[in-house]
């Protein structure tokens, strides 16, 4: 469940209805899983974390994260 740049709202799901509030609609802080937003918001979280552990992206596939070590 990663951060999403845009704002997102969703419905209140079938069976799951506040019953005081039955029209309301709630904005999502993370990404949730099934929005077309989730995997590009988890690979930023992974790769901000990668980079925080001195990986580095690959020249040309950005996915493949590499680390060096002395010897």
């Amino acid at each position: 469940n990663g951060k999403i740049e845009e704002e997102v709202y969703v419905a209140q799901p079938p069976g799951f209805e506040d019953p005081k509030h039955p029209d309301m609609v709630y904005k999502l802080n993370k990404a949730l899983y099934g929005l077309k937003q989730a995997p590009r918001a988890w690979y930023d979280t992974l790769k901000d974390f990668l980079k925080s552990k001195d990986f580095k992206p690959g020249s040309l596939d950005p996915t493949l994260f590499t680390k060096t070590y002395d010897g």
